[in-house]
């Protein structure tokens, strides 16, 4: 647990970074360095990193804020921290690291489940369209082809099948010409009433 007297400025420096005071960050960075340095306690380190990284996140000291991240996994290796650190690497294009700590993170808090599922959807398929990109299908033919070879149409050719379908394809149609006329017929006679 974090000690009484880090809570409340903590919660402070929280709720002003939330609302988007950009002329603080560089306090607030200086806040939690300063709760670093005093805290002890490992687990209260590894949250001040967790807050440290998001405020370097937010005026973009992308290097800083991925160094904060993997101080904090040192300190407390926790699913939280490897799916907060996935969710950066994602947005740093980094899907392979991205794709490791979400599989980290849910083995380690199965209750996170949900929400690695979708960095791990979601990096898989950046990985799938990089690797497709720098590897595109090719197909080689690795033979010759040969003048003498036959598809089935030719030997249906040669063997007069072709011509016969095309000779039972012509009297169904007839056929069915011939009936068309013959109800056309039937339908413009008039009838008797008797």
């Amino acid at each position: 647990m974090l000690p009484k007297y880090t809570v409340l400025p903590l919660l402070f420096v929280l709720l002003t970074s939330s609302i988007g005071l950009a002329e603080n960050n560089n306090s607030i960075i200086m806040q939690l360095g300063h709760e670093i340095e005093q805290s002890q306690d490992p687990v209260a380190k590894s949250t001040f990193h967790m807050y440290r990284a998001r405020q370097y996140t937010q005026t973009q000291q992308w290097e800083k804020a991925l160094e904060d991240y993997n101080q904090a996994l040192e300190l407390n290796h926790k699913g939280w921290v490897h799916l907060e650190r996935s969710s950066f690497l994602m947005a740093m294009g980094k899907y392979d690291q991205a794709y490791e700590d979400a599989i980290a993170a849910k083995k380690e808090v199965p209750t996170l489940s949900h929400e690695a599922d979708k960095l791990i959807e979601a990096a898989g398929a950046e990985i799938q369209k990089k690797y497709e990109a720098e590897n595109p299908p090719t197909f080689i033919m690795d033979t010759a082809v040969n003048p003498n070879r036959k598809s089935r149409f030719d030997v249906m050719r040669e063997r007069g099948v072709l011509a016969a379908n095309a000779r039972r394809i012509e009297n169904f149609n007839q056929q069915k010409m011939a009936i068309r006329k013959q109800r056309a017929a039937v339908a413009s006679t008039p009838k008797s009433t008797g």
